[in-house]
Formats: C-alpha cells, sequence, structure tokens
C-alpha cells in the first residue's frame, strides 16, 4: 500500500513539474514574441522616418538639378540586336513545267524510291525490306 501511495506521489510531482516546465516554455516564446514585435516596431518607425527624408529631400527642382548636374544621359545597355523573322514556309516549291509552281509533292508510298528535293530532309530510317 506504501509502495502504491508513493509511486502516486511521485507520478503527481513528475506531472506538476512537466506543467510548470511547459508553462515557462509558453511564457518564455510569449516574450520572444512580444520582443521581436517591438523589434519590428522600431524597425518600422525609423523605416518612415528614412522615407520622410527622402521626400523632404526629393522634390522636382532637386532632380533637375540633379539630372543637369549628371550631365547627357545614355543607356546602360546597348540595345538588342534586331531577330529575324524565322522562315515559316521553307523554300519556294519547284516550277513545272508549264510555268507555275503547283503544290508541294506529297510523300511517296513507302517502299516506292523517290528523287529527294533540295528542302527535304534526308531519311534517317532505313527503308523496310
Amino acid at each position: 500500500m506504501f509502495a502504491k501511495l508513493a509511486a502516486i506521489i511521485l507520478a503527481l510531482g513528475i506531472l506538476g513539474c512537466t506543467l510548470l516546465a511547459m508553462r515557462q516554455q509558453r511564457l518564455q516564446a510569449a516574450h520572444e514574441l512580444a520582443e521581436a514585435q517591438l523589434r519590428i516596431r522600431k524597425s518600422d518607425e525609423q523605416l518612415w522616418l528614412l522615407r520622410a527624408q527622402i521626400a523632404r529631400r526629393l522634390n522636382p527642382e532637386n532632380i533637375r538639378d540633379m539630372a543637369t548636374d549628371a550631365g547627357p544621359l545614355r543607356p546602360a545597355a546597348s540595345p538588342p540586336p534586331p531577330v529575324e523573322p524565322p522562315e515559316l514556309m521553307g523554300p519556294p516549291a519547284p516550277k513545272h513545267a508549264d510555268g507555275g509552281t503547283g503544290s508541294r509533292p506529297s510523300r511517296p508510298a513507302p517502299g516506292v524510291p523517290h528523287e529527294r528535293l533540295a528542302h527535304e530532309p534526308e531519311s534517317t530510317h532505313p527503308e523496310p525490306r
């Protein structure tokens, strides 16, 4: 009986210490959060002060004076070269004997030999046997 009572008291003591440790961690976290918020507020105030100083110093007359003091302005980088439009249709179709261009010839059926035109790529696939 004494052992059971001692075990219960010991378990409650451990449980109480754990609860106190968790409360302490929660208070510490809340304190760190409050400090972080104060630092952020202080940084925001400094930022607004700097913005106000910049706004006081930059008025149209001061900007005009700074631009004339800088001299003639030139681009920092050269413009890119013009891009040629891609050829969408390929080379012109061959002319027929009657002088017309007609339409582009269709591909022959597989296994039928044909003459390769200048604008057709060479076949990289072997002919079927």
